[in-house]
């Protein structure tokens, strides 16, 4: 009887330790999952501004002083805004400044097209092929890291 009795506890004990560690390694697993997903959003970020940076013919530094300054014009405009029509304004206004540089940027490159011997190429093409490479494989990180 003895015997059965520790035979039993052993059991429950070696079942017990074992699904503590399968437990263990799956909130492990999970938090590297994490963090993995998290370094490959991160970079997918960082390669977006680098794009954009290209894109506008400027230095990732330069992009962004270039941002913060517009970004703090806005935060600027929304603090001024004592209502809430005021502030549908300012946003209904910083939204038309957005679409009209768009556009023109678009007439831009359509009207010039490519001119490789003026030193002029369209936006579209300002970003090397191994940033375009780089950027479709982080995506591709994102999408393995995060699903």
């Amino acid at each position: 009887m003895k015997g059965k009795l520790i035979a039993a506890i052993v059991t429950v004990l070696v079942a017990g330790t074992a699904i503590y560690g399968v437990n263990t390694w799956k909130v492990v697993d999970n938090q590297r999952q994490e963090a993995v997903c998290r370094a490959a959003q991160q970079h997918i970020k960082i390669l977006e501004t680098q794009a954009r940076a290209m894109a506008a013919g400027l230095s990732v530094e330069a992009y962004a002083e270039a941002e913060k300054a517009e970004a703090g014009k806005l935060v600027r405009a929304l603090d001024t805004a004592k209502n809430e029509a005021e502030v549908d304004a300012v946003i209904e206004q910083h939204a038309t400044v957005i679409q009209a540089q768009i556009v023109a940027e678009d007439a831009e490159v359509e009207s010039r097209g490519e001119q490789p011997f003026l030193g002029q190429e369209l936006k579209k093409q300002r970003i090397p092929t191994d940033v375009k490479q780089e950027f479709k494989r982080a995506e591709k990180a994102v999408n393995d890291a995060c699903s």
